[in-house]
Parts: C-alpha cells; sequence; structure tokens
C-alpha cells in the first residue's frame, strides 16, 4: 500500500515538473511554423548555400521547434509586394530587393553609387554596418524585424561585338540598363542608354537593338543573355541592396529561447555569407563562360579612374536629393561607406578570378 502511495506522489511530481517546464518560456515545447518567402529560387547558389543551411540549422538548433519552410518568389505573395506582406504577417519571414519599395529604403540606394566595393561579401559587410551603425537606416525599416542585409552581386559591362577596355570603346555604343540610376550613369559614360527589362534583354541584342548590357554575371545564363553578350568588361561598377525580416507580432511571439538562437545566427555571419554566396556563384559563372570562349578584360586601375570621374556627378546628385528628403547626416553616412567598402573590400576577394 506504502509502496503504491510512494508510486503515485512520485508521478504526480514528475507530471507538475513536466507542466511547470511548459509553462516557462525558456522550457516552451511548441512548435513554430514559420513561412519564408524569397526573391530567389531554391536553386539560386545563396539559397543552397546560404538560406536553406540556416534554416535546416535553425530547425537543429532549436531541436525542431522552429520549423521554417522556404518559397520560391511568388509562391506566398508577389515578390515585389514581399516587404509589404511581411509587415502585414501573409508570410513570417521575407528576402527580397529593396528596389522593390521605391521611397522606402531610401538610403539603402547607396549601394547602387558607382565604385564602393569589389564584390557582394564587401557590400554585404558594410550594408549591415550600415544598418548597425545609423539610426535612420534603421528606422526605414522598423515596422519588421531585420535579420540581416546584403547586395547583390556587381554590376560589369557586357558587350556583343567586341570588348570595351577604354571609355572611347564604350563610347556611342546603346547599352541596355535594368535601372533608372543606371541610365544615368551610362549616359554620364558616354553610351547611349537602352531602358530594359532582364527577360527582355536577350532578343534586343540578338537583333542589334542595343551592343550590350549592364548587370550582374549571374542571372545571364538563365536569360540567355551569355548566348548574345560574349565579350565580358569587369568593372565592378555598382550594386543592389537586399534585406531579410521577420514579421514582428511573429517575432515577439516566440520564446526568449528561441529568439536568442535566431539573433547568434542572422546579422553579421549571414550578411556576409549571402554575399559570399553571391561572388562565389559570379566566379563560377565566368568559369563557365570561359569554357564557352567568352573574353574577359578587367578595367586598369588608370582607365577605372577615368570613369570614375566621369560618374562623380551621380554621388554628388544623390547626396543633395536624400539631403532635401531630410536626411542631415547623409554625407557622413556615404563617407562610412566609403571607407568600410575599401576595408572590406581589402579583406574579401571579390566576385571575379582570373
Amino acid at each position: 500500500m506504502r509502496k503504491h502511495f510512494h508510486q503515485s506522489v512520485f508521478m504526480i511530481l514528475i507530471g507538475a515538473i513536466a507542466l511547470l517546464c511548459l509553462a516557462v518560456p525558456g522550457w516552451s515545447a511548441d512548435k513554430f511554423e514559420l513561412k519564408f518567402a524569397c526573391e530567389y529560387m531554391d536553386r539560386h547558389p545563396t539559397s543552397i548555400n546560404a538560406f536553406l543551411p540556416w534554416i535546416k540549422k535553425m530547425g537543429e538548433l532549436s531541436q525542431g521547434r522552429l520549423q521554417i519552410q522556404f518559397y520560391n518568389p511568388n509562391a506566398v505573395c508577389p515578390s515585389k509586394e514581399t516587404y509589404s506582406s511581411t509587415v502585414a504577417g501573409a508570410v513570417d519571414i521575407g528576402a527580397s530587393g529593396t528596389i522593390w519599395n521605391p521611397g522606402k529604403f531610401n538610403l539603402s540606394e547607396i549601394t547602387e553609387l558607382p565604385f564602393l566595393f569589389n564584390g557582394a561579401e564587401a557590400g554585404s559587410l558594410t550594408m549591415w554596418e550600415l544598418y548597425k551603425r545609423f539610426p535612420e537606416w534603421r528606422e526605414e525599416s522598423k515596422e519588421v524585424q531585420m535579420l540581416w542585409q546584403w547586395t547583390s552581386a556587381l554590376f560589369q559591362l557586357h558587350t556583343v561585338k567586341k570588348p570595351v577596355r577604354t571609355l572611347e570603346d564604350l563610347k556611342g555604343l546603346k547599352i541596355i540598363s535594368w535601372t533608372a540610376p543606371m541610365n544615368n550613369m551610362i549616359r554620364l559614360l558616354g553610351a547611349n542608354a537602352v531602358d530594359g527589362k532582364p527577360t527582355d534583354t536577350y532578343l534586343a541584342l540578338e537583333r542589334g537593338m542595343a551592343d550590350g548590357v549592364i548587370c550582374p554575371l549571374a542571372p545571364m545564363r538563365s536569360f540567355k543573355i551569355t548566348d548574345a553578350a560574349k565579350h565580358h568588361t569587369i568593372i565592378d561598377l555598382s550594386a543592389s541592396g537586399f534585406w531579410a525580416g521577420m514579421n514582428q507580432a511573429k517575432w515577439n511571439s516566440l520564446p526568449p529561447d528561441l529568439r536568442k538562437i535566431i539573433e547568434e545566427n542572422v546579422g553579421d555571419k549571414m550578411a556576409q555569407l549571402s554575399g559570399k554566396t553571391l561572388d562565389e556563384g559570379a566566379i563560377q559563372d565566368s568559369k563557365w563562360m570561359k569554357e564557352q570562349k567568352h573574353s574577359f578584360y578587367v578595367l586598369s586601375p588608370a582607365e577605372k579612374e577615368k570613369w570614375k570621374e566621369k560618374l562623380k556627378p551621380v554621388t554628388e546628385e544623390w547626396l543633395k536629393k536624400m539631403e532635401q528628403k531630410g536626411y542631415k547626416n547623409v554625407r557622413e553616412i556615404h563617407e562610412a561607406t566609403v571607407s568600410m567598402g575599401k576595408e572590406y573590400s581589402a579583406k574579401t576577394k571579390g566576385g571575379y578570378a582570373e
């Protein structure tokens, strides 16, 4: 009788301890299913080598309590609406380009200014440092829990009939531009800007409607641009900004221990990894192009100085525009960007290798 009594008391105590553990946030056994809507396809090098491993790691470190499902572009929400969908909670984690939200990520436009970085890794480390250092930068995305930011691979020059080694070679050529800021830079460099979309670029080049395009190396194969443009000038012109963030209410709903797991594995780590995988992808793309007998030319330092001089008005025009919008210390932010860009570029290998 006494033995059964002791066993009953023991079982009650075990049950009470288990209930107590479940009641304490740090010991919660609840599982959280999170939808991750990404601008990159699951077969994109950065998805394969950065985002998907991160998702797997979150599951492992949380012992299965963080269950993050990756969704390809437009599967959960239109890619261009990823930020608003993340704010609204239609997706739990969003990752997309700042370019899709005109007037929202004003300061991140700084990555589009000419000749700041040697590759996406340097650009990404700089961008995240700017986020941490300047309250104005953080203010622009205050509606979400920002996880990390990064930049695209750098924009290079690709031509159909002949390689471009100097400004004289570029003069008068019709060059396709995918963005408005790029239009202005092309004109200042002495070429004629042709508005275009990635999907239309191949046909425009093939039909002789344009002589070349300025874009990163990475998307060229998928858009068949490599079938038309087989001369590549490495100019490391500029980049585009990207962000990855979580719905704020969803973030607040996570227990402290799960938030800690995420916090310890985002920020600098994912900014650097995102950029590094983009650089490595660009290097692999250039190797494939060389195997297809494409020509590559790296703009000489002396020639690049001439290009920089031509594009100085782009930077000054943007700084004045930002000041007019009320960003009083935008010049300080720009100086920090230039300084960090040089520092990180010296420490990273960039997005092209001979």
